[in-house]
């Protein structure tokens, strides 16, 4: 078979459909402001579950390459061909919510082989085709733009340590249609076949799932196969998709920003986050610092650079057993709930307490984030934090009236490393702390502090007045360029990480 990429002529045709990057850009801006990106696809595109799981779709990673004028929104799922996609509802979602100007990226071709499940069956040349068909017409309909997508190769090799192709024709028919519906294309089968014919049989193992059994909380059977990538495999997938955007000029391609800077140095290290004395829901689903939050309220950003620097983050979603922490290389409880917040708030029990100062003793890393008066529980926080020397005042320090992020600055930064190389960050309704024993402060302003460690036993306590470094404060979604949260939020995850010891 020809894997060779088709040449694609911007003909007029193609710009009648597809318009100039200028006037696109007018045109989504006037439709709702915002560019979005649809994706729709398989297992390989999909999100996966964050707590202590190191598989990840493509599709997961890929907003870590645009800045925040674009939504990206990732309707993929395990399992699904262009048939069961359609039965499902899953298409009408996705149709649904289109808006003119928004962008449809559509990769299948996993799935849709299987014979034996009628439920999702769809032949490459009948089925397959014209749903993929269906896909861009009714994108179109919309006045959204369909980017067709070559399935991504799994991998196999011969004897002969040649790669070996497993999808037939369902990569050509999207070639086909790309051709004949005068669309942009993708080939991510021709670029992955590149790729792992690259790398060889025994590098490109590297890319996917290899999971030992015993060691992580979503596999504990373990798991390795050929199709599922790692955080590292999922990247280089996504690498290759905006070389193409750029190879065929998508007007996306000006919303890009530099991929995430990664590193080794957290390997061997896992990242806890407390789901269970910070418990909300909103529309079923908990919220506000977590992994999962996307929104201005998470630690998604955050969970990311942990991830960059290869570390893996986990959810402590009950209270902590020595066996839960031993799992932990670090352990972050942030804004414990007050009833206002949670019905039946889960306060810090003394049990819990001489398990976490146990856990420190013999070498944790403990994270406290604390937060203002009235936003946060600090009777039970405080019996935790006073067992190293720390106490969280009920206070509101550093408060911000309406877009005078201004107030909200600290300047006169510390030489530590949390603050290497940054002169400005952004902390707003902060409680103060008081410090005694072995606490020592880090940051200070006006006689207060804000931010302060403390050594205990092997192990280290971080201690911050703020939840801080969430969502909005470290991507700049809100904040003006000048803060440097971002930076600061990186340098957070570098100096906890080279604290923690490794547990795998």
């Amino acid at each position: 078979m020809n894997i060779m990429k088709p040449k694609i002529n911007f003909t007029l045709g193609r710009f009648l459909i597809f318009l100039t990057a200028a006037a696109l850009t007018i045109i989504i801006y006037a439709a709702h402001n915002k560019p979005r990106v649809h994706l729709i696809g398989d297992s390989t595109m999909a999100d996966k579950p964050l707590d202590d799981n190191p598989e990840r779709g493509w599709g997961q990673l890929f907003p870590l390459y645009f800045t925040q004028e674009i939504q990206i929104i990732n309707y993929a799922r395990n399992g699904r061909s262009t048939k069961s996609f359609i039965d499902e509802g899953l298409w009408a979602n996705v149709y649904n919510n289109l808006k003119p100007g928004d962008f449809v990226f559509i990769q299948f071709g996993h799935n849709g082989a299987k014979s034996s499940d009628t439920t999702r069956y769809a032949p490459a040349r009948t089925t397959y085709r014209a749903n993929l068909i269906r896909f861009i017409t009714e994108s179109r309909g919309k006045g959204a733009y369909p980017i067709l997508i070559t399935p991504v190769n799994r991998r196999k090799f011969n004897e002969a340590g040649e790669f070996v192709d497993q999808h037939g024709d369902y990569p050509v028919v999207v070639r086909e249609l790309a051709a004949e519906y005068d669309a942009p294309l993708i080939d991510l089968h021709a670029r992955s076949w590149e790729l792992f014919s690259h790398l060889g049989a025994e590098k490109s193992a590297e890319l996917f799932l290899r999971v030992p059994a015993g060691v992580y909380k979503h596999y504990p059977d373990g798991k390795s196969d050929n199709t599922h990538f790692n955080r590292y495999g999922a990247i280089r997938i996504c690498e290759l998709v905006i070389e193409e955007m750029k190879a065929i000029d998508l007007p996306l391609v000006k919303y890009l920003k530099d991929g995430p800077e990664l590193s080794d140095m957290g390997v061997g290290k896992v990242v806890g986050l407390d789901y269970f004395y910070n418990h909300e829901f909103k529309n079923g689903n908990q919220y506000h610092y977590t992994w999962e939050d996307r929104e201005n309220s998470g630690f998604y950003e955050l969970g990311n650079l942990f991830e960059n620097c290869g570390a893996f983050i986990a959810e402590v979603c009950a209270e902590p057993t020595p066996e839960e922490l031993a799992r932990l290389s670090i352990y972050i409880i942030v804004d414990p709930d007050t009833p206002q917040e949670t019905t039946v708030p889960n306060y810090i029990s003394e049990k819990a307490i001489k398990t976490i100062t146990n856990w420190v003793e013999s070498g944790g890393v403990l994270v406290l984030l604390g937060n203002d008066a009235g936003n946060a529980e600090f009777e039970h926080f405080n019996q935790l934090a006073q067992n190293f020397g720390i106490h969280f005042n009920e206070v509101s320090l550093n408060r911000v009236t309406n877009k005078n992020y201004e107030m909200g600055k600290f300047d006169n930064l510390p030489d530590h490393p949390l603050f290497e190389n940054i002169t400005k960050i952004y902390m707003k309704e902060v409680a103060s702390l008081t410090l005694a024993g072995n606490a020592e402060p880090i940051l200070m302003s006006g006689g207060n502090v804000i931010i302060a460690s403390s050594k205990y036993g092997q192990g280290l306590v971080l201690a911050i007045g703020d939840p801080w470094l969430y969502n909005e404060y470290i991507d700049n979604r809100i904040l003006p360029a000048d803060f440097e949260n971002y930076s600061a939020a990186l340098n957070f995850c570098k100096w906890l990480l080279n604290q923690a010891k490794r547990v795998r």
